[in-house]
Order: structure tokens, then C-alpha cells, then sequence
């Protein structure tokens, strides 16, 4: 169920070049909503600027302690007003928003792939896949190694496998160059990113594989009622923030 939550913050520090780690005590009944792959909506300020709140993916939740966990990219005035925050500032979150990732039960091996800010989602997937039994392969995804971060935490799921555009960690070029030299076999794929990154994946595993993919686009309301977030599909033009961001491989048109 979508509520406003009142979270105050433990912690607020930089984990990558522009990337940081937003770490909220919550409400623990309401994380039990939180499904992997939702975002939810950070209201910045207490005044009218920025009007808009933010969206931003949910890394992690731990509902037993009442712990919810972001990470997002400095990429405006909004987002440097929030990296501003310090321990015991109150954060307004609205969420959860959108339809996340399924978890398939009849996947035994699957991989995970994120490119940039389309990381964080993936670990709580990540986890609860792996809770299942499930052999969880993680490919990770930069400009340069700067960029890259979560290895640790990812590693304590299975293998990672890091590929940069630099060539400065792991393979150089994009994460479909590292899944092809490192010969991964997988049942399902999982992956946020880019859009280019997505089309690339799209085009290579659909028909092959089953897999599912979320979109980053820029949103206004968050819960589909602005229509500011639309994105061509084989039905149809559908919004990125309510029908998605988690759309199937092979159901999104791109230009």
C-alpha cells in the first residue's frame, strides 16, 4: 500500500564518484510492501523548491529492523539538496511505487545486471533470490571503475563480473562484451540501467531467454497519473512509473 512515511536518517555518505548511500530508519510494517525493483518518491525540501520529489530506487529493505535503503546519483539541484542531509534529518518518502521484478520459482541460475544508478534495485532482488536457492550471477556495469560500487555487497550472493568502458576494472567495453567473454549461462535475466544498455540486452536475449528489464525515465507524479513517463511498447504506449518500470524482455519499442 502506497503511504507517506516520515523517515529519519542514520546515514547519507558517498560510496562512488556522485553516488551516495542514503541509509532511513522506517516504518516496518510499510516495508513490507516494498517488492525489489519499486522506487519510491523523496520530497526534497519543506518548501515549494524543487516543487517535484524525486524518484528513486530502493536498494534494500530490512523490515525486521525497520531499515530502508537508497542510493542515488547527484545529478541536479534536487539530488545535491538531498546529499546535503545529515544523521537525524526527517526525509518525506512517498511509496512504494511501481511493479517490480517477479521472482520466478522455476529459475535454478539467474543474472543480474545493472549499468550506473540502475545497480541499486538489483540487490534486494538479488537477496530474496538467493534466499530461494537460486545460483545468482551479478554483472556490473561503468563508465570507469570510479563509477562501480556494491561489489562487496553483491559478492556475498555469487560470482560478480565487472565491465567498464575504460577498461579499468574488469572487461572493457559494456556488460553484453563481459557476458560473452566470461561465457555466462544463465535461466533468467534481470536488468536496470540505461536505455541503451536495456535495448542492447533486449535484442540479444529475447526469444532466448527469459528476462525482465527496468526503465529509467524521468517522472513527475510517480503513480501514473501525469502521463510525463511514457514509453512505446507492442501494446501500446505504457507509463514507466505505474505499468512498469519492470517491463518483460522483448515488450518494450525502441526508437
Amino acid at each position: 500500500m502506497k503511504r507517506i512515511m516520515l523517515c529519519r536518517v542514520i546515514e547519507n555518505r558517498t560510496i562512488a564518484e556522485d553516488t551516495l548511500l542514503m541509509v532511513l530508519k522506517a516504518d516496518s510494517a510499510a516495508l513490507a510492501d516494498f517488492d525489489p525493483g519499486v522506487f519510491v518518491n523523496v520530497r526534497i525540501m519543506d518548501s515549494d523548491s524543487p516543487l517535484l520529489r524525486r524518484p528513486i530506487s530502493v536498494h534494500e529493505t530490512d523490515i525486521e529492523n525497520g531499515i530502508l535503503k537508497l542510493i542515488y546519483k547527484v545529478v541536479g539541484e534536487g539530488t545535491r539538496k538531498l546529499s546535503e542531509k545529515k544523521q537525524g534529518d526527517i526525509v518525506d518518502i512517498f511509496g512504494p511505487l511501481g511493479t517490480g521484478f517477479p521472482i520466478q520459482s522455476d529459475a535454478k541460475s539467474v543474472v543480474l545486471i545493472g549499468g550506473g544508478v540502475g545497480i541499486p534495485p538489483l540487490y534486494e532482488l538479488g537477496k530474496r533470490l538467493s534466499e530461494k536457492g537460486v545460483t545468482v550471477t551479478t554483472v556490473l556495469g561503468a563508465r570507469n571503475a570510479e563509477g562501480l560500487f556494491c561489489l562487496e555487497e553483491f559478492g556475498t550472493l555469487g560470482r560478480v563480473v565487472t565491465a567498464t568502458e575504460d577498461g579499468s576494472h574488469g572487461t572493457k567495453g559494456f556488460v553484453t562484451d563481459a557476458i560473452r567473454e566470461e561465457k555466462l549461462e544463465f535461466d533468467c535475466l534481470y536488468a536496470c540501467g540505461p536505455k541503451p544498455m536495456l535495448k542492447a540486452l533486449d535484442l540479444e536475449f529475447r526469444g532466448k531467454k527469459e528476462g525482465y528489464l527496468s526503465f529509467e525515465e524521468r517522472m513527475a507524479c510517480g503513480i501514473g497519473a501525469c502521463y510525463g513517463c511514457m514509453t512505446k511498447t507492442k501494446d501500446g504506449l505504457k507509463r514507466v512509473c505505474k505499468d512498469g518500470p519492470v517491463f518483460r524482455l522483448g515488450e518494450a519499442v525502441y526508437e
